[in-house]
């Protein structure tokens, strides 16, 4: 097949925009497979260190992994928006190679931790580097696909978080187990693990700095000042799909962090309860998470088809609806070690790719180029708010009510921006053009069904 998309390389079946090469693709994808899923990790790993370093009682776990939550997210509350923003004035390759550094040094440092304060401490460095790999991965996003492809990298990149969080959850989770069983003392072995990570996340720093184009394709270094660039991505806002895009971050970013902290915590504890060890306990959160994220991998494919055919609003009307399902369900069960459990985790699992998906296409399309960098921060800030209202009202909420709340919460989020969905959708159907992005992406798709 002819190239027949400007100068757009191809790679795969993703079109690339003019100026963007293959290394580079193949480095947002390595991105994809790493970046996410190390964010979500720690999360995950999180009880094992309440548990077997600090010896955190059970009651007062919640709270404290819900102020962990907090430190981070005022973290990048602070910095996700100057991080984007610097990103268009110095390129994404050093944002993203030094997001990756911050990271591996919170890991290495996180199971020295003395005390819960110093844990607070060690995780708001870790945030740095979450701030910066979060404003860099969602710009590069936007930079790299041409419209007819945005729909379907999205969900590839999907694919690869959910594979590389599954990948992370299984070997990382069960690396200290596997270490103590040679003798190595619980701690000691935690201890190794975490450095495993780190060295994994340093590798993968030089990876993607040299993988990067330098500058940002298409537009040049941008040289506004970082508060101008910050003020424009809130002025955007204007736009009632930008804002709507803005909601969609608050309820699906909150969502997975939401999963990636009270799954493992929720299943810990109740399987702990139920006579298991600490480490059996967490051999069984690790299934049940990889459950939630392998139906999450399984479904993103469709769901990438699905937005690069419809409407982006209405898809995301029904990602959200989806979501709230996923969320509602998993909250209301009573016990999470029920056969029901993965069935739950199943839907919950769905729902999750389907908020996040749809809010990142959606974003992605209406950004524009020369200022992509900050629209995509505050939309990352949204996402920020929504993690630190989820994660610290749902773990307080976790002790004072229920396990489940947590996820109830999200659930009613995610009802909330799908009927704001629903009415922006309505509001364009009273005669307001569809958005350039839609008609681009579905002239593309009519174009590849064209026969040849």
């Amino acid at each position: 097949m002819a190239q027949t998309a400007e100068s757009g390389v191809k790679l795969g079946y993703l079109w690339l925009q003019p100026g963007v090469t293959r290394t580079n693709g193949r480095a947002l994808l390595f991105c994809g497979l790493t970046g996410i899923p190390v964010l979500a990790f720690i999360n995950f790993i999180q009880p094992v260190i309440l548990e077997v370093i600090l010896g955190i009682p059970k009651d007062s776990q919640g709270a404290l992994t819900a102020n962990l939550a907090v430190a981070q997210e005022v973290i990048l509350l602070l910095l996700v928006g100057p991080f984007g923003a610097l990103a268009d004035r110095i390129g994404r390759r050093p944002i993203v190679a030094l997001g990756y550094l911050f990271v591996a040094a919170g890991f290495v440092a996180y199971p020295w931790a003395g005390s819960a304060i110093q844990l607070v401490l060690i995780r708001s460095l870790y945030a740095v580097g979450a701030a910066a790999i979060v404003a860099s991965y969602s710009a590069l996003l936007a930079d790299y696909p041409q419209e007819r492809s945005r729909g379907k990298l999205v969900a590839l990149l999907g694919v690869l978080n959910g594979l590389g969080i599954v990948l992370l959850g299984t070997i990382g989770g069960n690396l200290p187990k596997w270490l103590a069983a040679t003798g190595i003392p619980e701690t000691g072995a935690s201890r190794i693990a975490m450095a495993a990570v780190a060295l994994m996340c340093a590798v993968s720093a030089l990876i993607l700095f040299v993988g990067f184009r330098g500058g940002r394709p298409g537009t040049g270094q941008q040289r506004q000042p970082l508060a101008t660039l910050l003020r424009t991505g809130l002025a955007e806002a204007r736009n009632p799909r930008i804002a709507l895009a803005y909601g969609s971050a608050f309820a699906a970013r909150g969502d997975v962090v939401v999963i990636g902290t009270y799954v493992s915590l929720w299943i810990s504890q109740a399987g702990i309860a139920q006579g298991m060890s600490a480490t059996e306990a967490q051999g069984r959160a690790g299934i049940e998470f990889g459950i939630v994220n392998l139906a999450a991998l399984l479904v993103a494919p469709l769901l990438g088809i699905l937005n690069d055919r419809i409407p982006r609003v209405p898809a995301l009307a029904i990602g959200m609806a989806l979501a709230a399902v996923g969320y509602l369900v998993f909250g209301l069960q009573s016990d999470p070690l029920a056969n029901f459990a993965f069935v739950a985790a199943i839907l919950l699992g769905i729902g999750q790719m389907s908020s996040i998906l749809a809010g990142q296409t959606l974003i992605s399309q209406e950004a524009r180029p020369e200022i992509a960098g900050s629209v995509i921060g505050v939309f990352s800030f949204f996402g920020a708010i929504g993690t630190l209202v989820g994660s610290w009202v749902g773990g307080q909420l976790f002790g004072l009510w229920r396990p489940g709340a947590p996820f109830l919460l999200m659930g009613t989020f995610n009802v909330l921006i799908c009927a704001a969905a629903i009415y922006v959708s309505a509001l364009e159907g009273r005669g307001k053009p569809t958005a350039k992005g839609d008609l681009l992406a579905s002239t593309a798709v009519a174009q590849e069904d064209r026969p040849q």
